[in-house]
């Protein structure tokens, strides 16, 4: 593949809970709706493990088929969907010096990788601000 065929970017967000308090929402896929205007609905086929299928309802009614492919409790897990021809791997991680910093990257691979790239990845800042705030209206 060739240099344009491959795309990644990360992103950074402080976020004022606990690693645990962070991977319960992560691992809570019924409550992603009320943190991430991206997600209608998340039906998991089977625990939150590596190995695991999962389809994501869009608020327009597309429907996503993913699979996790890496999950370390409290720390990370990371998906992978297939659109077309371009494979698309989305990393969730918890940085747990002082306070906590979530870390979303993306990186694609195929011939929209970075078209998909940016589209998929451009609402990744107010994902992780709506985790903040509902995991904040949690506390109170």
């Amino acid at each position: 593949m060739t240099q344009a065929e491959h795309w990644y970017k990360s992103y950074e967000h402080p976020i004022p809970a606990t690693p645990d308090k962070i991977w319960q929402a992560f691992t809570d896929t019924s409550s992603w709706k009320h943190w991430n205007p991206g997600v209608k609905s998340i039906a998991l086929e089977g625990a939150f493990q590596a190995g695991t299928w999962f389809s994501m309802a869009l608020p327009d009614g597309e429907m996503i088929r993913s699979r996790l492919i890496d999950v370390a409790a409290e720390q990370h897990f990371t998906d992978e969907t297939l659109i077309g021809e371009t494979r698309v791997r989305v990393e969730h991680r918890i940085e747990a010096s002082g306070q906590c910093q979530l870390v979303y990257a993306i990186r694609t691979q195929g011939p929209d990788a970075q078209a998909l790239g940016e589209g998929i990845s451009a609402d990744f800042p107010d994902v992780m601000a709506g985790l903040a705030h509902y995991l904040a209206e949690q506390k109170a």
